[in-house]
């Protein structure tokens, strides 16, 4: 298998296993907070999870349809930038404004358009329960268990924090693993087999139709 197919092709992979996993939690979410007062991070991932919901529920939409609202949904609260450069390391540090602009861009699309079609493929009911919010240095964490119809509940925690003076998405971690981590890995490999950035946009660009 070529080295890039870990990311690109092969759905075992662990960004998507994360992924997939994390993104059932917006999926058809039926929210029940907890007791404690809902602060602006919590709020936040309320108001995702409840905008999601009629979308990811209407199967008369069609995909492309789908898609479209999604991105919408998700640009509001969801930073690209900031996941792409977390996604990245070291490697954002050596992308031009070139490189940078095309790689947020392409990334962003890509993670939405996998959430689009995983959802697409989910049958039955989710139900997301919010729990307690805990401080990770500067950034929030709002915890939360996602019941599933003959399933064990999965743990999920969403990373919150301040850019640029507003509360944003900029990672999930899934039963304790985290997605811009595990995704870091995948791409750096990506970066040094396929001769760099470039290979890393030229990839991301067939996979998203760019």
């Amino acid at each position: 298998m070529r080295p890039h197919s870990r990311v690109i092709a092969d759905s075992r992979a662990p960004f998507l296993r994360i992924l997939f996993a994390s993104l059932v939690v917006i999926s058809l979410a039926v929210l029940t907070l907890s007791p404690a007062k809902a602060g602006v991070e919590r709020d936040l991932i309320a108001g995702l999870a409840g905008e999601a919901e009629p979308v990811l529920n209407d199967k008369s939409i069609a995909n492309a349809e789908r898609t479209k609202k999604l991105r919408t949904i998700l640009s509001s609260v969801f930073d690209s930038q900031q996941m792409a450069q977390s996604m990245l390391g070291r490697y954002w540090r050596q992308a031009d404004a070139g490189q940078r602009t095309e790689l947020v861009g392409l990334m962003e699309t890509y993670l939405i358009d996998v959430y689009a079609g995983r959802m697409n493929s989910i049958d039955g009911q989710v139900k997301f329960v919010i729990g307690g919010e805990r401080a990770a240095g500067s950034r929030t964490l709002i915890d939360s268990e996602v019941h599933r119809p003959g399933s064990p509940p999965v743990s999920v925690a969403w990373q919150v924090e301040t850019v640029n003076d507003k509360a944003v998405m900029t990672d999930i971690l899934v039963e304790g693993v985290s997605l811009v981590v595990s995704q870091r890995a995948d791409f750096a490999s990506i970066i040094r087999s396929q001769g760099g950035l470039d290979g890393l946009i030229k990839l991301l660009k067939q996979k998203v139709g760019g």
